[in-house]
């Protein structure tokens, strides 16, 4: 018994001298440095002054404005998933999208997160999925991260829209 007493304390004065050394080889407090080394560097989050909001681009002007060959080059990111020519991929095809009701591709098995986008697939619901799907369609299968540039977005619809 005694053994096993003296294990535990031998243990415990070398955890504690241990606490101790690890304590003076890496101290990160502020005294004994100066008030200097309290703190490496500061990062300013705020001026103070409110930031102005970023103006409200009106989709519809854009899509007036779209350009189809550049949203081809958009459309290079669908490619994997959908298709121009009719026939379904992994995700249904895009042919007549624009107007079309949401979710009626026949014989395509939708995920059944598109019913509360709308019923039709206009222009300000597309832009809005394609913003971010997931959040447009919490649930939705689609895995794609979303376009953040408007601009793209009203080109990638201008073309999908020239080739139907």
């Amino acid at each position: 018994m005694t053994k096993v007493v003296g294990g535990v304390c031998g243990a415990l004065l070398i955890y504690l001298m241990g606490k101790w050394a690890a304590e003076t080889v890496y101290h990160v407090g502020a005294e004994g440095h100066g008030e200097e080394h309290a703190a490496a560097y500061v990062i300013e989050t705020d001026s103070g002054e409110p930031a102005e909001p970023e103006p409200e681009v009106d989709f519809a002007e854009l899509m007036a404005s779209a350009d189809a060959g550049a949203g081809a080059r958009v459309f290079n990111k669908c490619k994997a998933c959908h298709k121009l020519d009719g026939t379904d991929g992994v995700g249904p095809h895009l042919n007549g999208v624009v107007n079309r009701d949401i979710a009626s591709v026949a014989g395509f098995n939708y995920s059944g997160a598109l019913a509360p986008i709308g019923d039709v697939w206009d222009y300000d619901h597309l832009s809005a999925f394609l913003t971010n799907p997931q959040a447009a369609a919490p649930g939705t299968a689609m895995g794609f991260n979303g376009l953040s540039s408007a601009e793209d977005r009203a080109n990638v619809i201008a073309y999908i829209e020239s080739e139907s």
